[in-house]
């Protein structure tokens, strides 16, 4: 005889879940665990693990997870705490916020791209320095600059 027990308890182990090619959801996704995806969604998804916008994938929306890989297309922001890899096959359009950032050649990007500073990060000095002379463009090369192998640039000069 079979018994069926049901608890409040999560289910072991890691959750995955996916949205197989062929189908659109209009609206937002959330899941605890991983998440691949080869369908399409417009909205937003948020993602307490990795998720795989595989290469048949589009997404119209932001995209919010731990961990991403992106095969696939992506109009919107992605946020990864974590690691963020484009794959060769994606086409991203948006704004990028991530920790860690790989792009593997021939994968497409435009918009822009912020990388979170860690902990370690902040503790140092990741100024330019500036030129103080009295000139009025601020890019040029500061004094003793090097400009290649054995060349420095020297106001002097």
């Amino acid at each position: 005889m079979v018994q069926n027990i049901i608890t409040d308890e999560a289910p072991m182990g890691v959750l995955h879940n996916a949205l197989a090619y062929g189908t659109t959801v209009k609206g937002d996704v959330t899941t605890d665990g991983d998440f691949r995806l080869d369908g399409r969604i417009e909205g937003t998804i948020s993602c307490g693990g990795k998720i795989v916008i595989g290469p048949t994938a589009q997404v119209e929306g932001d995209i919010i997870s731990v961990n991403a890989e992106i095969l696939g297309q992506v109009v919107g922001s992605i946020t990864t705490s974590e690691v963020l890899v484009l794959k060769p096959t994606a086409i991203i359009k948006g704004i990028i916020t991530t920790r860690d950032l790989v792009v593997e050649p021939s994968a497409k990007f435009s918009g822009t791209c912020n990388m979170l500073l860690n902990d370690a990060d902040t503790e140092t000095d990741m100024s330019l320095p500036v030129n103080s002379g009295s000139s009025t463009n601020n890019l040029l090369p500061v004094d003793g600059f090097t400009l290649g192998p054995g060349r420095t640039f020297n106001s002097e000069d």
